[in-house]
């Protein structure tokens, strides 16, 4: 693509991913985008901690408040930690997970793929032909995440945890 990647952290919470990615990538555009205000003051003080100023937060819903001369299939790469919880999942939480994570984080609709549907949508309006989108996903949930990709996208692939779990799905853009 010639020049620095442009990457969005869709749903970037504390900020961690869009951190990470600066660190190793400094000549890389990120934003970190959450509709969450309170999310976004976390990101903010852990960028600092973590000397990654680089990276342009936005509040907002998933793509939404990206520059319109970055929206417009300039994007090289989405990433994203989504919510993908189903609801009725919610009250089996762990206490650890439930009690100190926001539910909005977490849960997603009744199969925990809501903002999942938005994010494979979305990204396609966003990035440029040969674009990647990669998210993690929740256990049962890689045959689901990978059905919504149609025209447009090369067949997605199903990255494995450590333990060997589906845990991320890898798509790029035709």
């Amino acid at each position: 693509a010639g020049g620095p990647e442009t990457i969005v952290d869709a749903g970037t919470g504390s900020g961690c991913v869009a951190i990470a990615l600066s660190r190793e990538l400094p000549a890389a555009r990120i934003f970190g985008i959450d509709r969450s205000r309170t999310a976004l003051r976390a990101a903010r003080a852990n960028a600092a901690r973590h000397s990654a100023p680089s990276v342009v937060w936005l509040e907002g819903d998933a793509f939404a408040p990206l520059p319109e001369r970055v929206r417009a299939g300039r994007v090289d790469i989405v990433v994203s930690n989504p919510p993908y919880i189903a609801a009725d999942e919610w009250p089996r939480l762990a206490p650890e997970v439930r009690d100190h994570e926001p539910k909005r984080a977490l849960v997603s609709g009744r199969d925990g793929l809501d903002f999942i549907r938005r994010l494979v949508s979305g990204s396609a309006g966003v990035l440029r032909p040969g674009g990647w989108l990669l998210f993690e996903i929740g256990a049962g949930q890689s045959d689901a995440a990978s059905a919504l990709f149609g025209n447009g996208w090369e067949v997605p692939s199903v990255e494995r945890d450590l333990a060997g779990r589906p845990r991320v799905i890898a798509a790029r853009t035709r």
